[in-house]
């Protein structure tokens, strides 16, 4: 194969078109494998697919030189990528192009996975759209990833997957890195960590040889999230406490954190990325209940499949699998300046600011009342609160606008199940998430549809303010959905 047959389309016309990636790839790339979950796990929407050889993978290199080109049997040193489109794009082999009749290539694009070629566990650096993952289904953390390709800038939405190497990484390395991965194409201030890097992040030294495919626990993965200068909080699953961790590993994810959850009896760890909320809303006898009980499924980022599989709730629905029963404790990799952590606020947010909606803020206390919380930036609440100016009214978006709160923040928001299953809220609090636990008071302003009660933390004594809203229409308050895209299968 010379440079010159750098370039192959594949029609995908039915599942049985991906069985031909056999003929057209090397064996070292192991194509009978990936041709097979391809034909199962990707969605009739697409229908080419680009093969690139000769790439030059960032990832795959790192460990290539610092593990295959010491070992005996020779490995080459480039990949392959395959580029996944929809119908309406054309691949011109004269001129080496791709064309569509819109000229909005990306916006025909579905991401890319990265073949290795090691023979076995071949599948590499991956950035798949959701909507094209069969079974994929909920919402999903997602990054832009930018991708060069035959001089065009494409754009992807997705989150980072691979399959570990078995012999010099293994599944919690390759979660590390997919977490740290996005991290840094979703936040600027983060640094990119390449696959051997995390492998020396595990230990104080050099791991070398065989050391790094003897696996990870949990504290060496919270090491790793430390020296890529995060700040990780660890929480295990307590007996008895099942529905405390389920609410924090929920707050946390609905906050936009992917999570690194590990599942002792499997001797496995996965991200998990995203959730399914139930298509109605489940009543609970629980008086002030979390909406843990809402979620029907999580999104999981499985280095053992492709991106986007489903993790039901305590029914086992694909083979050799897990269920978030099985979840036995997680890391949550957080910015510097959050202090306040989820377990306070799910006892705040049940005993102290219940009691304070219940009394001054007219939340029903005759039906179920849900709750739900998550971290958010004041920015994304501003964001939020000036694309719903109307319906939130001028009084209470003035004083969002004018709040003088820290850069991180946590939301409480409050809603009957006639309400959640409607995406509207009968009450809401925005608390310090720099606070410290033991502050008596970490909350700034609460509201419902008709009056606010602002809070001056200024002060010792902590005064409270009671404001008409005077909301000119009668329409309900939307709940906030910011951090996860829906997935559009």
């Amino acid at each position: 194969m010379t440079h010159l047959e750098s370039y192959d389309w594949l029609a995908i016309r039915e599942p049985e078109d991906y069985l031909k990636l056999v003929d057209l790839l090397d064996e070292e790339f192991g194509p009978n494998v990936i041709a097979e979950k391809l034909k199962e796990h990707i969605a009739p929407a697409v229908k080419f697919i680009l093969i690139e050889r000769h790439y030059v993978d960032k990832d795959y290199r790192s460990t290539f030189y610092n593990f295959y080109a010491k070992k005996g049997r020779p490995y080459r040193d480039d990949c392959v990528r395959l580029h996944f489109f929809d119908g309406r794009v054309e691949f011109d082999e004269i001129r080496t192009d791709l064309k569509c009749s819109d000229e909005e290539l990306g916006d025909h694009y579905f991401g890319y996975i990265v073949l290795r070629p090691t023979n076995f566990a071949t599948l590499g650096r991956s950035v798949l759209s959701p909507d094209i993952r069969v079974g994929a289904r909920g919402q999903v953390i997602q990054s832009c990833h930018q991708v060069h390709l035959l001089g065009h800038t494409l754009f992807v939405w997705g989150f980072p997957s691979m399959a570990q190497h078995t012999d010099i990484t293994v599944c919690a390395h390759v979660s590390c890195w997919a977490i740290l991965r996005h991290y840094s194409e979703r936040f600027p201030p983060h640094r990119e960590f390449l696959m051997h890097d995390i492998t020396e992040l595990a230990t104080p030294f050099n791991p070398g040889g065989l050391t790094p495919s003897l696996g990870l626990d949990i504290y060496e993965a919270e090491r790793i999230f430390q020296a890529a200068d995060c700040f990780p909080v660890i929480v295990v699953k307590q007996r008895k406490q099942e529905s405390i961790f389920n609410a924090q590993l929920l707050a946390y994810l609905e906050s936009g954190f992917p999570l690194f959850v590990a599942i002792n009896s499997h001797q496995h760890a996965i991200v998990i990325a995203g959730c399914e909320w139930r298509t109605a809303a489940t009543d609970s006898s629980l008086r002030s209940c979390h909406v843990w009980s809402q979620v029907n499924s999580f999104v999981a980022i499985d280095d053992n499949r492709l991106p986007y599989s489903c993790v039901n709730l305590s029914t086992e629905e694909e083979s050799d699998t897990y269920t978030a029963k099985n979840f036995d404790a997680f890391i949550v990799a957080l910015p510097e300046k959050i202090y306040y952590p989820a377990h306070a606020v799910e006892s705040i947010s049940k005993q102290a600011l219940y009691s304070l909606h219940v009394r001054n803020l007219n939340l029903p206390s005759d039906e179920v009342c849900l709750r739900r919380y998550f971290i958010t930036t004041i920015s994304a609440l501003r964001r939020f609160a000036h694309e719903n100016r109307s319906q939130m009214g001028e009084i209470l978006v003035g004083l969002i606008m004018r709040l003088n709160s820290a850069q991180f923040i946590w939301v409480v928001e409050y809603a009957t199940s006639s309400q959640w299953a409607n995406g509207h809220i009968a009450g809401r609090s925005i608390i310090d998430a720099t606070a410290s636990p033991k502050d008596n008071n970490p909350v700034w302003l609460s509201h419902n549809e008709k009056i606010a009660i602002v809070f001056d933390r200024s002060t010792a004594s902590i005064g409270a303010e009671f404001l008409d809203l005077k909301r000119s229409l009668n329409v309900p308050m939307s709940r906030i959905e910011s951090n996860l895209r829906p997935v559009r299968a």
